[in-house]
């Protein structure tokens, strides 16, 4: 899979819709919706992309619909929003799955698919399959990456975009839980929430490291941090900070390039869109679909900034 660049910026509480073909579609093809949890990310517009891709390709009638801040209240009106158009399948991003729970059991009674990208909602949701990242071998390469990089001697902050964000959660009980049995030198001194907020993110660094100056090394578990650590690092006037962010935003590659950041683990955003939409577009047609896609990662440093793939 080529890597895919974002193209323009996204519309505020957009809802982008996209039909394919040059005329009207009938009546017969599926109707497929995709929920962008934030759209200020950069990595969500990736998974449009995919999506939009998918949607080309296979010939479905397709909508997005996207949040314009990452809250429960959000989420919930925004999966709402989607059912009442009532699509043949939804594809959605439960980054705290409990605050929309019950909705899923009201697609379901309507008779329309849940598909789950980025975040999992686990199968007892009913949910038909989950595309995304495999979170515990996440955080257990991010452990052997970090130990490796700091000769297995480190004090972490971990960055969370919320405290309860589940795929970041299951990402770092792994990580911490693969340090304790393995890689007892690396120790976490503080874990933070940074709500994805570029600002709120500079501040938190900010104060975290004028409180625990034993801080040497910063994971980052969601996609501004990186940026907003190495930013916080340069007006604290600091040196020697190991920073491993995520996700391959353009200004955080970039950040990697500049010897700002030392490394980011890049999730594949593009391949959640477009698998999820090609999962849900199988499974309207009776096709059999996996119940979990691992959309997989990979590690860019300076050395590879240029010329990683997900391939």
């Amino acid at each position: 899979m080529k890597k895919k660049m974002i193209a323009g910026a996204l519309i505020a509480g957009m809802v982008m819709s996209m039909a394919m073909g040059s005329s009207a579609l009938a009546a017969e093809e599926p109707y497929i919706i995709m929920i962008n949890p934030l759209i200020s990310l950069a990595v969500f517009a990736n998974s449009d992309i995919g999506f939009n891709d998918a949607a080309e390709e296979l010939g479905f009638k397709s909508k997005i619909l996207g949040c314009t801040e990452l809250t429960d209240t959000a989420s919930y009106e925004m999966f709402q929003s989607a059912i009442t158009e009532q699509p043949d399948a939804i594809i959605v991003c439960p980054w705290d799955y409990s605050a929309i729970a019950p909705l899923y059991e009201e697609a379901q009674e309507k008779g329309i698919a849940v598909i789950d990208y980025s975040s999992d909602s686990g199968l007892d949701s009913g949910r038909v399959t989950f595309v995304g990242t495999d979170n515990t071998t996440y955080g257990q390469i991010a452990a052997d990456y970090i130990n490796e990089q700091t000769g297995g001697e480190a004090h972490v902050l971990t960055m969370m975009a919320n405290l309860d964000t589940s795929n970041q959660l299951e990402q770092r009980l792994a990580f911490e839980k693969k340090c304790e049995e393995e890689y007892p030198g690396i120790v976490t001194v503080l874990v933070d929430e940074d709500n994805g907020d570029p600002v709120t993110g500079l501040q938190k660094f900010e104060d975290d490291l004028k409180a625990h100056p034993e801080i040497d090394t910063i994971f980052c578990l969601e996609s501004i941090g990186g940026v907003a650590a190495a930013n916080a690092i340069d007006e604290l006037g600091l040196e020697g900070i190991t920073i491993l962010a995520i996700d391959n935003n353009d200004d955080t590659v970039q950040y990697v390039k500049d010897g700002r950041i030392w490394a980011t683990m890049a999730q594949n955003f593009y391949k959640m869109g477009y698998q999820s939409a090609t999962a849900a577009y199988q499974y309207l047609q009776g096709e059999e679909v996996d119940p979990v896609y691992d959309s997989g990662t990979v590690l860019i440093t300076a050395e590879n900034a240029d010329t990683y793939s997900f391939d």
